[in-house]
């Protein structure tokens, strides 16, 4: 949320009546904020379940359901995927996007070495109903607390 959105959440305050809701949805807020560091990578869509450098897949397809998701260890711009946070139970997200397309997701677990690519058990948190097509160009950012 922008500033002025918290800040809209607090009528006021000459009847003191600011919801418990809305005081959490401003703290949660302010504390990730402050708490929270990402890192973005380029990746391509693909729907070989073994991906090459510089593609990701879901075992189950673009779904809201969980999965794995299968991450090349090497992304579209040839810089190195980093699961020190993944691995470490740091990782609050990892989100898929691209002009009207977004998947949300929380790894379950450690992800697995599978040689080129890391396979990483998630929960689908929520998912656009349009999915990319092969080779469409996505940005990954992985989450994670500090």
């Amino acid at each position: 949320m922008t500033l002025d959105e918290l800040l809209a959440l607090l009528p006021d305050n000459d009847t003191g009546e600011i919801s418990a809701a809305d005081l959490r949805t401003i703290v949660t807020d302010l504390y990730h904020a402050a708490h929270l560091w990402g890192t973005q990578y380029a990746y391509q869509w693909s729907t070989d379940q073994t991906p090459s450098n510089g593609k990701v897949s879901k075992s189950n397809g673009w779904v809201e359901a969980s999965g794995i998701l299968h991450v090349a260890e090497t992304s579209d711009e040839g810089m190195a995927f980093g699961v020190a946070f993944l691995d470490s139970g740091r990782c609050e997200a990892i989100i898929l996007t691209a002009p009207g397309i977004a998947m949300q997701m929380t790894p379950t677990d450690v992800s697995v070495d599978q040689g080129g690519y890391r396979d990483i058990p998630v929960d689908v948190v929520k998912a656009s109903l349009v999915a990319p097509s092969n080779n469409d160009l996505l940005s990954l950012t992985v989450v994670a607390s500090v």
